[in-house]
C-alpha cells in the first residue's frame, strides 16, 4: 500500500509540475503574443500617424500653393486695372491735345492715308469744331498741290471715337481712329508700360 501512494504521490507531483510547466509555457507564449501585437499595434499607429502626416503636409502644400496662385492672380488683375488706367487717362489726353496740335497732327495723318483725294472723312461729333470744312479745304488745296483731287468731304455721319478720323472711298475704308491706333500698339505699349510702373 506504501507503494501505490509512493506511486499516486510521484504522479501527482509530476502533474503538479507538468502544470506549472505548461502554465509557465502559456504565460511566455501569451507574453510573447502581447509583445508581437503591441509591435504591430505600433508600427499600425506609426504608419497611420506617417500617412497622417503626409497627408496633412500634402494639404499644407497645396493650401499654400493655391494662396500663392490666388495672391498672383490678384497681383496680376491690379496690375492689369493699373494699366487700363494709364490707357484710358492717354485716351482722355489725346481727347484734349491742344487745337493747334491736334490739327497738326490730323493733317498729317490724312495726307499719308489719303489715295486719291476723293474720300469721305467721318469723325468723332465732339472734333466738329477741331475738323471744321476751313480746315478741311485747306487739305484739299494741299493735296491738288500733290496731284490729287482733293476733294475730301466731312461725312455727316459722326463715329464713335475718341479722336482722329476715319477714311471712307467707295471700296475702302481707313481706320485712323485713336481708339484703333491705341488697340493696335496696345500690346507692345502694355509691355512697355509694365516696364516702367512694375520695373519687370
Amino acid at each position: 500500500m506504501e507503494g501505490i501512494a509512493k506511486i499516486k504521490e510521484r504522479i501527482l507531483e509530476e502533474a503538479r509540475e507538468e502544470k506549472e510547466k505548461i502554465i509557465s509555457d502559456a504565460n511566455a507564449q501569451a507574453q510573447n503574443i502581447v509583445k508581437q501585437y503591441e509591435q504591430k499595434a505600433k508600427d499600425i499607429l506609426d504608419d497611420i500617424l506617417e500617412k497622417a502626416g503626409k497627408t496633412a503636409e500634402e494639404k499644407r502644400r497645396r493650401i499654400l500653393s493655391m494662396a500663392q496662385l490666388e495672391n498672383r492672380k490678384q497681383l496680376l488683375l491690379a496690375k492689369q486695372q493699373i494699366i487700363d488706367e494709364v490707357f484710358e487717362r492717354a485716351k482722355t489726353s489725346l481727347k484734349n491735345v491742344p487745337l493747334e496740335k491736334y490739327q497738326t497732327l490730323i493733317e498729317n495723318m490724312l495726307l499719308s492715308s489719303v489715295i486719291t483725294g476723293n474720300e469721305e472723312i467721318i469723325i468723332a461729333e465732339h472734333d466738329k469744331n477741331r475738323i471744321t470744312p476751313d480746315f478741311i479745304q485747306k487739305i484739299n488745296n494741299t493735296l491738288s498741290g500733290m496731284g490729287k483731287q482733293g476733294n475730301l468731304r466731312i461725312s455727316k455721319t459722326y463715329g464713335n471715337m475718341i479722336g482722329g478720323f476715319v477714311l471712307k472711298s467707295q471700296d475702302l475704308e481707313i481706320n485712323s481712329t485713336f481708339d484703333s491706333l491705341i488697340d493696335i500698339e496696345r500690346e507692345e505699349l502694355e509691355t512697355e508700360i509694365a516696364k516702367i510702373l512694375f520695373e519687370e
